[in-house]
């Protein structure tokens, strides 16, 4: 059967040189008291040893808890006396690695604990936490021993992944560095210029494979630092930037795409024919609203053939920001397109209802028709709204003569059908972009309406449909005749992206054809948000590249 006194002895830091002695009870802390019993002691100066003791005092430590009541260490430690002549140090005091280190004031094994829970709460959160726990210290002193971290060593980095992460959106950007081959982060950079990066790879010689994005400070510094090693644009952000060239096309025709809303599931849209017949009934006044709307766009459009011609004539954006009162972005903007950029419609704002506008179609289309119990099984479901809305959307689908409701002059009835989300620029890049295992039925036949038409938009669909399909499958052979395509459509967006892909071949023909991507990356840029974020913004790049390089 174990004594208190075993038990004690026991739960002291693990020495063969500490005897416990006794156990003070001072609520609401414990007190174990020890000496140091070892004969003879080391000069930490002439390495010689020696068992003459000069004298001894009383040395104070924090230690672990015990079931959460604080618990101090008094450790009788004594000072010996050189025996060397020649040695410059008279005096010492017996060494404790394994206990605490010179001066300390709190044992190794509590300083490891401080400072894990620094790594993985923070400062002020992690010193709630150990509170909670009995453990001492300040939200400082947690900070404190996370910069005293030494740095997580591994093998030289051969292929690695770097990419920015933002200080504040828009004006101040870092940049992480991330080793593919073991998953992890291995440093983080203070900014994302190019000098910066090529200091990092020359400290970094066996580097012989940079996967990045398309940024051209990137491509710079890998140049400048690491001239030999190949360089790798990622899949993903060839393929964002793919996508965004497609929303420019689609934007500059988003009226084109608007009237494939109002084209009936089973028909295909007409095309233009000079010999179709026309209407001879009298023109329709046009509303005050879509007159203004028309006004509108004639003066911008005005205002866009304007700023073509003063930048032809060699005034800067600068210029033409001030003499014609707008925002640089927007004269860029101007500059930028072939065509007037036309205005993307507004987007139809989400009803509370329409999670539920399925279920009940499905119910009415059973033979429900009753509007009270339509409205209890939705709200059986969740529906947060009231009667009237529930009634509202029913009462469309209910003949003349057996409405319930009020219907708004001149509102025709509907019967119940299943309505696709309208397509938009955005959402027409989205069913282009999207794999096709990956769409429904009525995701297939919005995108035959798309590719139904003729002109730009069938060009820009074919073209984006042929990049990825190469980018996917990793087809680099394909790469040079997609670029001569581009090039020699009438696409000025798909024009300048095969540019950029050409300023950039070699990278993005590494990009198709090897198997590295900034994934990882991304994945330890979110974790680094997340650490960013818990610390409110106000970490330094010291405490965050301790927090972001340690595993926690």
């Amino acid at each position: 059967m174990i004594t208190l006194d075993d038990l004690c002895a026991h739960l002291l830091p693990p020495d063969d040189r500490i005897t416990f002695q006794s156990l003070i009870i001072d609520e609401p802390h414990l007190i174990l008291v020890a000496a140091m019993n070892a004969v003879q002691s080391t000069c930490p100066d002439c390495r010689q040893p020696t068992e003459r003791i000069h004298g001894c005092y009383l040395r104070t430590l924090a230690d672990l808890p015990w079931a959460t009541a604080p618990t101090q260490l008094r450790l009788l430690v004594r000072r010996f006396r050189c025996g060397t002549c020649s040695c410059p140090r008279q005096t010492f005091a017996e060494r404790l690695p394994t206990v605490a280190p010179l001066y300390a004031r709190t044992t190794t094994r509590l300083t490891t604990t401080q400072a894990d829970t620094g790594l993985v709460l923070g400062g002020a959160a992690g010193a709630r936490h150990l509170a909670r726990h009995g453990v001492p210290g300040s939200r400082n002193t947690l900070l404190r021993r996370v910069r005293r971290l030494c740095l997580p060593q591994g093998s030289a980095p051969a292929i690695i992944g770097i990419d920015d992460w933002a200080w504040r959106k828009g004006q101040r950007y870092g940049t992480i560095v991330v080793d593919l081959q073991r998953g992890c982060p291995i440093d983080v950079l203070e900014d994302r210029a190019a000098d910066t990066v090529a200091t990092w790879l020359q400290s970094h010689p066996d580097v012989t494979i940079v996967a990045r994005d398309r940024a051209e400070a990137y491509a710079s510094g890998i140049r400048q630092g690491a001239p030999n090693a190949t360089q790798v644009a990622d899949r993903f952000h060839l393929l964002k930037n793919l996508a965004s060239a497609l929303q420019e096309v689609f934007s500059m025709h988003h009226r084109e795409i608007a009237q494939l809303n109002h084209v009936p599931h089973d028909e295909v849209p007409a095309q233009d024919n000079d010999t179709e017949a026309t209407s001879t009934a009298p023109p329709v006044p046009m509303p005050r609203a879509q007159q203004q709307i028309v006004h509108n766009r004639a003066k911008r459009v005005a205002e866009y053939e304007q700023a073509q011609a003063l930048h032809q004539q060699g005034w800067t954006i600068k210029a033409i920001s001030a003499h014609l009162g707008h925002h640089h972005r927007t004269i860029k903007k101007y500059l930028g397109a072939s065509t007037f950029p036309e205005r993307p419609p507004r987007r139809r704002p989400l009803s509370i209802l329409d999670p539920y506008k399925t279920y009940l179609v499905e119910r009415w289309t059973a033979g429900c028709h009753s509007v009270k119990e339509l409205f209890h099984e939705i709200q059986a479901r969740g529906f947060p709204g009231k009667y009237s809305v529930v009634a509202a959307y029913v009462s469309r689908w209910r003949p003349p003569e057996g409405r319930m409701t009020r219907r708004r002059k001149g509102e025709a009835s509907a019967m119940p059908m299943e309505v696709d989300k309208p397509l938009t620029p955005s959402r027409a890049t989205w069913l282009v972009m999207r794999r096709e295992a990956q769409l429904d039925d009525a995701d297939k036949t919005q995108l035959a309406r798309l590719q139904a038409h003729e002109g730009a938009i069938a060009e820009a669909i074919t073209l984006t449909q042929d990049f990825a399909g190469l980018v996917r499958q990793r087809q680099p052979a394909q790469l040079e005749s997609w670029l001569e395509r581009a090039t020699a459509s009438g696409l000025q967006a798909f024009k300048s992206l095969a540019n950029g892909i050409r300023a950039d071949y070699e990278a993005v023909k590494a990009g198709v054809t090897l198997p590295w991507s900034t994934g990882p990356v991304e994945g330890q840029i979110n974790r680094l948000k997340m650490l960013k974020r818990q610390m409110y913004g106000r970490a330094g790049i010291d405490l965050l590249r301790q927090r972001v390089l340690h595993p926690t």
